[in-house]
């Protein structure tokens, strides 16, 4: 592990995988990259699972709602008053 000497008082470097405790005196900026870094990583393993398990991830291309499949095609779509989805089209 590493250790971030600050003043003289010495605090372990927290690990973005398992650790996002707030380090005394550490710099709001610093904490903040942290967390983001932490939070994109966590996205990144959230998608590969869905992925691997055949599922469609959702998101949005400005303001184009986005599904794409588990083999990469891309639809654009709307939600129905009902809740469910409408394909609009294929994203190329």
């Amino acid at each position: 592990m590493m250790v971030v000497k600050e003043d003289t008082m010495t605090y372990p470097k927290p690990s973005i995988e398992n650790d996002l405790s707030i380090v005394p005196d550490e710099d709001i900026a610093i904490t903040a990259r942290r967390m983001e870094a932490a939070g994109q990583l966590q996205v990144a393993k959230d998608i590969a699972r869905l992925k691997a398990m055949g599922e469609p991830i959702h998101y949005m291309i400005g303001e184009k709602l986005v599904r794409e499949e588990a083999n990469g095609q891309k639809f654009e779509f709307k939600i129905r008053e009902d809740g469910s989805e409408e394909i609009i089209g294929e994203i190329l």
